[in-house]
């Protein structure tokens, strides 16, 4: 029961950071750093897939009202990884782990696994994010310099994010 309160409140911490780096932390027009999806990736996987989609749609929504973004945006963008998670999980540690409802870790799983998985939620999240954001006004060629630039930028984010949330065991 500790480690849900523990993860509970270090999730909530996280979506603040979160609203801190999109209010305070505009590294240029090319980089949107965001750590939601890896937030979302550590949700325990005792959650379902819906629970996990409501949570990310609340998570993405309180981003955007409370930060300077445009509203719905991050909760758009933010619910598909909400589905991918599981899939995305079973792809790079298989179907135990998910039948057991076991957390993983660096400790455990290794840092290529953790690190695959992250930059797969990043993908997801950053494609439809930057189209969405873009809105068919922008060229494809400074879409792919956003998605390129903020892909390796939140990368580095998330790998600290997710070792902060899943340290806990």
């Amino acid at each position: 029961m500790k480690a849900v309160q523990n993860f509970g409140m270090m999730y909530i911490l996280m979506v603040v950071g979160q609203m801190f780096i999109c209010n305070y932390f505009h590294l240029s027009m090319y980089v949107s750093l965001t750590i939601l999806p890896a937030i979302i990736l550590c949700i325990p996987l005792s959650v379902g897939t819906i629970t996990a989609m409501f949570v990310a749609f609340a998570s993405g929504l309180a981003v955007d009202a409370l930060s300077d973004a445009v509203l719905g945006l991050n909760a758009m963008s933010l619910v598909p990884v909400a589905l991918c998670r599981r899939p995305v999980i079973r792809l790079f540690l298989g179907n135990e782990i998910i039948e057991r409802k076991e957390s993983f870790s660096f400790r455990q799983n290794g840092f290529m696994k953790i690190s695959g998985m992250a930059v797969i939620c990043l993908t997801v999240f950053l494609a439809i994010y930057i189209t969405a954001d873009g809105a068919g006004v922008r060229p494809l060629w400074f879409n792919a310099a956003r998605f390129a630039a903020s892909l390796a930028c939140s990368w580095i984010l998330s790998l600290f994010v997710i070792n902060i949330l899943t340290s806990a065991d």
